[in-house]
């Protein structure tokens, strides 16, 4: 099923992680091993595949707190799932829509919030296009041999057409500071999004990549 035929529940659950940012556009694989995030992974299963990674508040007691995540977050699909016979799981989660917590309706045994859907503005299309086919060519510059990134990924970001689309896959594979993911995760303006990134990847070729 294609994302945009994809129907976002108003409530969904909630895996806390410290310093784990996830993308529209963006994968992230995962090892579910915690009872409580078993129940979690079942519950999702049972009903839409879906739920978000909660990227968990710097300085925040994330066990004995009411509300241990930022707000903005971003809804995940199942996309392949294996569950081995001790209960442990592999899978893979897809990034679907970028969402803002606005309420919690359970805290134990996992979290479940209460979730609305937050459309990307772009002001300047022309603009936001040029930007994307720069971040493409710049992306080109840190992926494949004696780079972290593979030659997969470039072949991906040059069928990419959607300039928000793009900046989401960059950010996902080439942002790697927690607080810069949540920063650009937060930038509702894909020109924004998509400048600030530009000014990232460069400094990371001039770096020499790193």
């Amino acid at each position: 099923m294609a994302c945009e035929d994809l129907k976002i529940p108003e409530t969904i659950p909630v895996m806390v992680l410290g310093g784990a940012t996830l993308f529209p556009h963006g994968y992230m694989p995962l090892f579910i091993f915690e009872r409580r995030y078993r129940a979690m992974l079942n519950h999702a299963l049972e009903r839409d595949r879906m739920f978000c990674i909660g990227h968990a508040r710097a300085g925040i007691g994330v066990e004995s707190s009411t509300d241990p995540v930022h707000h903005i977050t971003t809804v995940g699909l199942v996309r392949a799932c294996v569950t081995h016979p001790d209960g442990t799981s592999h899978l893979m989660l897809s990034g679907i829509q970028r969402v803002e917590i606005i309420g919690w309706e359970q805290h134990a045994p996992f979290r479940i919030a209460s979730i609305v859907p937050l459309p990307c503005y772009l002001g300047d299309p022309s603009a936001a296009a040029s930007a994307a086919l720069e971040l493409v060519d710049l992306s080109s510059r840190l992926c494949g041999e004696g780079q972290g990134i593979s030659e997969q990924l470039r072949e991906h970001l040059r069928c990419v057409k959607d300039p928000t689309a793009i900046a989401d896959v960059v950010g996902q594979s080439f942002v790697n500071d927690p607080g810069e993911r949540q920063k650009l995760l937060e930038m509702n303006n894909v020109n924004e999004r998509l400048d600030y990134l530009v000014s990232h990847l460069s400094h990371l070729i001039a770096a020499g990549g790193k």
